[in-house]
Parts: C-alpha cells; sequence; structure tokens
C-alpha cells in the first residue's frame, strides 16, 4: 500500500505542478492582453475562454495536493472533539464520500466528452476550441482528485502516514 499511496500523491504533486502552470499562463496572456489593448488597439479575443479554462485546472488539478497537505477547508466544530481514532475514522469517512462524489462527477464529464467527441461540438469563441478538451481536462482533473481521495480515505483508516513532505513542496530526503 506504501508504493500505491506514493504513487498517488506523486500523481497529484504533478497535477499541482500543472495547475501552477496553469496560473503562470493566465498572468501572461492577461500581461499580453494588456499589451495588445494599450499599445496596440486590438485583442486576442478569447482572453475570458481560455482564462476560464485555465482557472478550471486550477482549482481541480490542485486538490488531491491540498487534501493530501491538510488544507483544505473542513469544519472542525465536530472533529475537534472527537477522540484521535474518531477523527481518523470520520476523516476517512469523509475522503471516501469526496471520493465518490468526484468519481461521478469525472463520469458524468466522460459522458459530456464523449458526446462533445461524437458531434464536433466547439466553442462560440473565434477559437472554435473543441469542447471536448476542456471538458476532457476537467474530468481528467475530477478523476485524479477521486483516486487521491480514495488513497487519503484509506490512509486514514489504516493509520499509514502521509507520504506528502511536512513542508509543501519540498523534496523528499532519503
Amino acid at each position: 500500500m506504501t508504493r500505491f499511496y506514493s504513487g498517488v500523491f506523486a500523481l497529484s504533486r504533478l497535477a499541482a505542478v500543472i495547475a501552477a502552470c496553469a496560473l503562470v499562463y493566465m498572468v501572461g496572456h492577461i500581461a499580453y492582453e494588456i499589451i495588445l489593448r494599450s499599445f496596440f488597439a486590438t485583442s486576442t479575443f478569447v482572453l475570458d475562454e481560455f482564462v476560464g479554462y485555465a482557472i478550471s485546472i486550477c482549482v481541480i488539478w490542485s486538490l488531491g495536493y491540498v487534501l493530501e497537505h491538510g488544507d483544505l477547508i473542513r469544519v472542525g466544530l465536530v472533529l475537534d472533539r472527537l477522540p484521535p481514532r474518531a477523527q481518523q475514522l470520520m476523516t476517512a469517512g469523509a475522503a471516501l464520500v469526496a471520493c465518490a462524489l468526484s468519481a461521478g462527477l469525472a463520469w458524468m464529464f466522460w459522458i459530456r466528452v464523449a458526446r462533445a467527441w461524437s458531434r464536433g461540438t466547439v466553442s462560440s469563441s473565434v477559437a472554435a476550441v473543441p469542447t471536448w478538451i476542456p471538458e476532457g481536462a476537467l474530468m481528467l482533473g475530477l478523476g485524479l482528485f477521486a483516486l487521491a481521495a480514495l488513497s487519503h480515505g484509506l490512509r486514514h483508516i489504516t493509520g499509514h502516514p502521509s507520504p506528502a513532505p511536512s513542508t509543501p513542496l519540498a523534496t523528499p530526503v532519503e
């Protein structure tokens, strides 16, 4: 199971890096748009669409990494009053519910992606982006989060330590 937990965490780290790259892309695209509008009186005409796609990637693809570091928002009102083992089991239950819901959403996106692929649906902007691309990115991100939530839940049930280093983005010493 240690390999499974470490593998899922490695995928979560990779997804977080991709989310960070999407954030850098957004900043770059917005800066480029500002320059185009300010100095050349023109535009890319796709800023809102592409930044929207990138925001989706930033949020969804970083969820597994944030979950493993314990930085997702949670209400500790009940959890903090429980004994440690009950806290572990309640955390595991919440993670497994999050896994099931994320997997269900990923399945719904799979249906949308397959439909958009078969119909050749494109966005209404001048870029005419095939809609299966951004929807597929969301589907993949939700699937990765479902896997991370499953790993997180199983880890709390078994009492296995987190593969995440104690400080975010630190490289583990071997």
